[in-house]
């Protein structure tokens, strides 16, 4: 059976295609109690084109992200593609978290897609004026705007990821923990930097400057950050690392300087990854489902979108757990860790 066209519409009801296409985008015209009457007994679906039209929307939503080669970016794209939905689909869009192409995109995103899921590279530069100025309803996801209210948001809970993770050190017996911490201008980084220093200051512990390391959150920032701890006098016994590819580059720190984990240094990480669970000896992780944080964002975009609820945006936050794997073991007594080894 051939597929039903405006055309044969227009043809039963003895008007113009103009005539239904007017209809169909919502303009009064004559005849259309015929043109509905058509419609139905000819059982005609309109395009999807059409059906945008006549409502203003495009039917896409977009989610931008800083770095599309991270798992955690990967898994959030995953998780809003579950739950788009059939009428819709997403498009994406990869920043490198540089500001001037996520200023770029946002502008161009405008007329173009229904909204924006966004996780931007870092909040500081960004006033919540910034996103206001293009007029799309945007979910933040693993980031918040400067005044965390203005826009709905799906969040983790950093800090209690990385209370838990210092805690489980501290556990281990060990004082000499170190952190290589991600941006202090990105909601995640903060968050996870607050917990530390809790954990520490619960536990009475000192958190020596030397030991906090402020990255970037990518691999290389990881491993110059570990390479920086490993060249101290009295490295530390242990370190926490605050996301997954900080966390790889810091174990290739480990591994060019031949220090042995759990042995010489403990270290767990935050976020999961499948190399976290392959390598000798597995590393512990703080974990959290980038899917659910994913699909819970564009749950709550489809939400704005359906009732208009943009102004009164929402939050929510999604748990993390301790992943206890093979990467921490009490400290040794007066071990002392060189990046050369020369020792050997």
């Amino acid at each position: 059976m051939s597929t039903v066209t405006i055309t044969d519409v227009a043809k039963r009801v003895g008007v113009s295609v103009a005539t239904i296409s007017r209809y169909l985008s919502g303009f009064t015209v004559r005849n259309a109690e015929d043109i509905r009457e058509a419609i139905s007994e000819l059982n005609y679906r309109p395009s999807a084109a059409a059906r945008n039209l006549k409502s203003g929307r495009t039917g896409i939503i977009a989610i931008v992200v800083p770095d599309i080669t991270n798992p955690f970016f990967a898994a959030i794209v995953e998780g809003a593609e579950s739950a788009v939905g059939d009428d819709r689909m997403v498009l994406l869009v990869n920043t490198g978290a540089i500001r001037e192409r996520e200023e770029k995109a946002l502008s161009q995103l405008f007329g173009r897609v229904d909204g924006v899921i966004m996780a931007p590279s870092t909040e500081e530069q960004h006033a919540p004026a910034f996103f206001s100025q293009f007029g799309l309803p945007i979910v933040f996801v693993d980031r918040v705007t400067q005044d965390g209210e203005r826009f709905s948001s799906v969040l983790a809970e950093n800090a209690k990821g990385a209370e838990l993770a210092t805690g489980h050190l501290i556990s281990h017996g060990h004082s000499k923990i170190a952190m290589i911490s991600g941006p202090n201008s990105a909601t995640p980084g903060k968050k996870r930097a607050d917990g530390y220093r809790q954990a520490m200051k619960k536990a009475k512990i000192e958190v020596i400057h030397d030991f906090f390391i402020e990255s970037d959150f990518t691999e290389a920032g990881g491993n110059l950050a570990m390479k920086q701890l490993l060249a101290l006098d009295t490295p530390p016994t242990a370190v926490f690392v605050a996301n997954n590819l900080m966390t790889l580059g810091a174990l290739h720190a480990l591994s060019e300087a031949e220090v042995s984990i759990p042995q010489e240094i403990s270290v767990i990480g935050f976020d999961d990854h499948d190399f976290a669970d392959l390598i000798n000896p597995p590393i512990t992780v703080i974990s959290r489902d980038a899917r659910l944080q994913g699909s819970q964002a564009m749950e709550l975009m489809i939400k704005q979108l359906s009732d208009g609820s943009a102004s009164h945006p929402e939050h929510s936050m999604v748990d993390v757990h301790l992943v206890e794997r093979g990467s921490c073991a009490p400290p040794r007594e007066s071990q002392k860790i060189r990046s050369n080894k020369k020792a050997r």
